[in-house]
């Protein structure tokens, strides 16, 4: 009886209906095990700094300006090379985006949208939200100011001229923002010494009475600057000091200066303080004309020519 009731058709029919429930209850199993990451498949990640952050509103009515242009986007999931292609901006889909279309002029947090991200990938955006300010659009012409800066100028220069490639530029910011510029400055760039004339290209920024930067959209954002540096200089005369001892058949000794001035270089309180500069020439031993080589120092500057020729002629005793 019992042999008959393993080979019935009933048997079979139980034994399928078993397999599949557990087949079933196996599957749903794995699939809540993949989804809480206690499984062999992989959750990948990645962060992607610096992506830009489109603004959608009427550019032709309003200027808009930001806490910031760009976030960091953290990504995760299950497919590496979906993650290694979002991370790149060649083969990137998604986008992060900020629709003001509906939105009142003024200043608002509005939240940051990722938009395009393929199915399947996570996507957290820090900062979530940022401040958007809206205004109507206003335009104006300013001068050009340039700028550079005191540390820049390195001791024993000055800057004699500059030159600009534009002497004025468009300017459109906001209806309010725009009457805060004080000036378009043209600063040159921070890692310029002075040591040497500057010819570069420029970015230009609006600047209010205290020097912070206004959102501003300038035309053109970058100019050409040329900026003409001269070391601080000034002409002294030679004078010349002689030591040592006269020979007892000379009257006394004359002396004649290949150049009677030189030029010294240095800070404006060194140079303020020096006069001339002294030619020390040793008359020990000379009892006829002797043509010397003397250096010409100076404290606090630099002295050009640093050499001297000094000729000395003994006069006879009668």
């Amino acid at each position: 009886m019992r042999n008959k009731f393993f080979t019935s058709k009933f048997f079979y029919i139980l034994t399928s209906v078993f397999f599949a429930i557990v087949l079933f209850f196996n599957a749903n199993a794995t699939a809540v095990r993949n989804d809480g990451n206690t499984s062999g498949n992989s959750v990948y990640t990645a962060t992607v700094t610096n992506v830009p952050i489109e603004l959608k509103y009427d550019s032709n009515k309003y200027f808009v300006s930001t806490s910031t242009s760009a976030a960091t986007v953290h990504l995760s999931g299950y497919n590496r090379l979906q993650i290694t292609n979002e991370t790149s901006e060649d083969t990137r889909n998604f986008y992060l985006s900020i629709d003001l279309n509906h939105a009142s002029e003024g200043t608002n947090a509005y939240p940051i949208k990722v938009e395009a991200l393929p199915s399947g990938v996570k996507a957290d955006i820090v900062p979530s939200t940022i401040e958007v300010t809206i205004e109507q659009k206003a335009a104006q012409e300013f001068n050009v100011v340039p700028k550079v800066d005191k540390s820049q100028i390195p001791t024993g220069y000055t800057v004699s001229s500059i030159e600009l490639s534009e002497q004025s530029v468009n300017v459109t910011a906001g209806k309010q923002s725009i009457t805060k510029i004080h000036a378009i400055e043209a600063d040159l760039p921070s890692d310029a010494l002075l040591t040497n004339n500057f010819n570069g290209k420029v970015a230009l920024r609006a600047v209010d009475e205290k020097g912070k930067t206004l959102p501003a959209q300038i035309s053109p954002a970058n100019i050409r600057m040329k900026v003409y540096v001269k070391r601080l200089s000034k002409e002294v005369p030679i004078r010349v000091n002689l030591t040592g001892t006269l020979d007892p058949s000379l009257s006394g000794m004359e002396t004649s200066l290949a150049s009677d001035n030189v030029k010294i270089f240095g800070e404006k309180a060194a140079l303020d303080k020096i006069s001339d500069v002294v030619a020390t020439v040793d008359m020990t031993g000379i009892k006829e004309s002797k043509k010397v080589k003397v250096s010409l120092k100076a404290q606090g500057v630099t002295v050009y020519p640093n050499t001297i020729e000094v000729t000395l002629t003994p006069k006879v005793k009668k």
